[in-house]
């Protein structure tokens, strides 16, 4: 062990260790990024990308701001891609649909493009992760920070994937990183650059603007009474510093819209959320004044927050709610995080708790570290759309920050059972991947594995409609006539090339059906007939099909059932026990 921490602390060594590991997590992402097909949001993401490129408007789907989709549509511009020429839509899968026409016999391979450049982001990210956490803690902390990275099934799960979601956690640790070099440096430069990063993270994804109080935190926790912070810097200075920071954002935030619609006065809106709403009952006088950002920014953060305000179905442990849970994300890490992930994040809290005494720093440190975790999971649990562990993703650097000064107190002499606790813990962590290339449907052992997983959590958590190329595989080595069939994706399943049709809704009848988790567990939900049209199912429409064993499981995401006539009786039958009080027979 001596051995291996010296080589470590050298600089060759050490960057040797990072660079397998980063290696590592890229070929794994890069495989599954070729074996799954385009998941739900993914199918519009990289479509809207590429009309940004080619026509330099960004309203054709403001959920989400530009900079990642545009960034994943990028290689797409060398090549013979094209867009199709969508109607600008109210329905973002209208222009993953146009793309799919213009593009029938290259579409997977343009998205397996887009995916490329978001494992480029997560590489990216963890090479910061270890440079963050060698300064923090040595290089052996950092080893084992980038080791959790690369070995977490969540991050795999979306770094294979063209969504958002990784790298907005990417943005997050490099914002608070930038942060707290600004904090304890407090020079002109460590403000411009945080500024840039944060205007960034801005255009990533709209979740970035917790990271502005969670950077004046972050200020204040560093430098109030911090006896290591020499120099004192005139008020008028730090006010100068921050104004520099924000104006910077600012500035990137509104060149990544290409300053379109900027400074429009609040009377040229109309906003729905309750936040925005405010500005419209302001005083006439005050409605004059021009607003600093982007038009399609506003419109589109509005249009979030609308929509997370509603209500939502939301799934937990087979219960429904409209409202959501305030334990979701507490849950939804208990089920989804390894074991042994968990059992070190448990070793470092009691670390953390026992040296608190003897050294003010690590408090500091600490509050640094949770505050991005406390937020972001406080402001999610309070939401009603709860919908996967990745609108919580940008906790987990920050986890794996927490986690790695354990590296620093592997001693069998001094420290024999933490030692011996940390080295079973990490060495069962690669164990966590042999699900690959499903690492989005993972779930824990003690959870029940993703086998389970629908039981506790469903959309994204376990099936956001990667498994289609697995159902068109099975079905050309099983051939059906016209089966049932219920699809959690917008990718319309035409594409199967095979028939099929709607399953009847709340009661079974004969014949063959490949129904998604998400379906399976009653999540109401617009499915795509065979002629590409809507097809509405209610609240557990489909629940029935809970009561069969399925012939093949494909993947975690999509079950097959054969039911047979008799098959079809014995649900009747348990039906009509159930409603006479009896206990049914399978």
């Amino acid at each position: 062990m001596t051995s291996l921490t010296q080589r470590i602390q050298n600089p060759r060594g050490f960057w040797l260790v990072i660079s397998i590991l980063l290696l590592f997590q890229f070929c794994l992402g890069l495989y599954s990024a070729q074996k799954l097909s385009v998941t739900h949001d993914e199918y519009w993401h990289l479509p809207v990308g590429l009309l940004g490129w080619k026509t330099g408007r960004f309203d054709y789907d403001r959920l989400n701001p530009p900079l990642i989709r545009s960034w994943s549509a990028l290689p797409l511009l060398f090549t013979s891609a094209r867009t199709g020429n969508p109607e600008h839509s109210s329905d973002p899968a209208d222009y993953g649909d146009a793309f799919l026409k213009a593009n029938p016999e290259l579409d997977h391979h343009y998205y397996v493009l887009g995916r490329v450049m978001i494992l480029i982001l997560a590489t990216a990210s963890g090479l910061l992760l270890a440079i963050w956490a060698r300064e923090l803690f040595g290089a052996p902390a950092a080893c084992l920070a980038v080791f959790l990275w690369t070995m977490s099934p969540n991050i795999l799960a979306n770094a294979a994937l063209g969504t958002q979601d990784l790298a907005i956690a990417g943005f997050f640790l490099a914002t608070v990183y930038c942060g707290w070099k600004f904090a304890l440096q407090d020079s002109w430069k460590w403000a411009l650059i945080t500024g840039a990063v944060l205007g960034l993270a801005q255009i990533t994804k709209y979740t970035a603007i917790l990271l502005v109080p969670i950077l004046i935190l972050e200020w204040f926790l560093l430098r109030i009474k911090n006896p290591d912070i020499k120099s004192e810097t005139a008020r008028k200075t730090i006010l100068a510093r921050w104004g520099a920071l924000f104006l910077v954002s600012c500035l990137v935030l509104n060149a990544g819209y290409l300053f379109q619609g900027s400074f429009q006065p609040i009377r040229d809106y109309q906003f729905h959320s309750s936040e925005l709403k405010l500005l419209n009952q302001l005083p006439s006088l005050l409605q004059s004044l021009p607003l600093p950002l982007p038009r399609d920014y506003l419109l589109g953060f509005d249009l979030q927050r609308y929509i997370m305000q509603q209500s939502h179905p939301t799934y937990l442990d087979m219960e429904w709610r409209l409202t959501g849970f305030r334990s979701y994300y507490v849950y939804t890490l208990i089920y989804k995080l390894p074991h042994g992930m968990q059992l070190l994040l448990i070793l470092a809290a009691f670390q953390w708790i026992k040296q608190r005494r003897t050294t003010f720093l690590s408090l500091r440190l600490l509050g640094v570290l949770l505050t991005p975790v406390l937020l972001l999971v406080g402001i999610a649990s309070l939401s009603n759309n709860q919908l996967g562990l990745r609108y919580i993703l940008p906790v987990m650097p920050f986890l794996f920050l927490l986690i790695a000064p354990l590296a620093e107190l592997i001693d069998r002499e001094q420290h024999k059972v933490l030692t011996v606790a940390v080295i079973v813990a990490v060495l069962s962590l690669p164990f966590s991947l042999r699900f690959a290339p499903d690492h989005l449907a993972y779930f824990n052992e003690l959870s029940g594995g993703p086998e389970n997983g629908s039981f506790h959590l469903i959309d994204s958590n376990i099936d956001w409609g990667q498994d289609l190329y697995r159902l068109k595989a099975y079905l050309e080595e099983h051939p059906v006539d016209n089966p049932g069939l219920a699809y959690f994706g917008t990718i319309p399943p035409s594409t199967l090339g095979t028939a099929y049709r709607v399953p009847p809704e709340l009661h079974p009848e004969p014949g063959t059906y490949a129904i998604s988790a998400s379906l399976l567990q009653g999540r109401p939900y617009s499915i795509r007939k065979m002629d590409g049209s809507r097809h509405n199912l209610g609240t557990d429409a489909l629940g029935y099909f809970r009561f069969f064993e399925p012939t093949a499981r494909l993947g975690y995401s999509i079950n097959v059932y054969k039911l047979t006539p008799e098959d079809v009786y014995r649900w009747q039958n348990a039906v009509n026990q159930a409603r006479m009080g009896l206990m049914p027979s399978r």
